[in-house]
């Protein structure tokens, strides 16, 4: 399970970059976006984790098939929280959903990535004698 470290790795190297990036170009970071667009993709993540860690001594069969519903909970979970954001009538810029999209890809690419290492470290099916 050490490979889900990539997730909150991935979005400190977003905004870390995103914000670097913006500096340079004399840009508004608009950085309250930023931190609730870093919010949500954090919830989404670890909701989109929680079938990885319950199917964590599941065979390879189990394992991939909470991977495709972990994916499946992170864009729901994303889209909802940003629903809220957006349709709260919160005060935020347009540079929230920038933000939040870039969290979602990055966090969905370590996402993928640690769920392709959980599936190759699982054990296989029952073997037939």
């Amino acid at each position: 399970m050490r490979r889900l470290l990539l997730i909150p790795a991935s979005i400190v190297l977003t905004a870390t970059c995103g914000l670097t990036l913006c500096i340079a170009l004399h840009k508004n970071p608009h950085v309250i976006e930023m931190s609730i667009a870093a919010c949500v993709a954090i919830l989404a993540s670890t909701a989109g984790v929680t079938p990885l860690w319950i199917a964590r001594h599941a065979t390879q069969l189990g394992v991939s098939q909470a991977a495709l519903v972990a994916t499946m909970v992170h864009l729901f979970v994303a889209i909802a929280l940003a629903a809220i954001a957006i349709l709260g009538h919160f005060p935020l810029h347009g540079s929230f959903l920038i933000w939040l999209s870039a969290f979602y890809w990055m966090t969905l690419i370590a996402l993928a990535m640690a769920a392709v290492r959980i599936i190759k470290t699982a054990p296989q099916g029952a073997q037939k004698a």
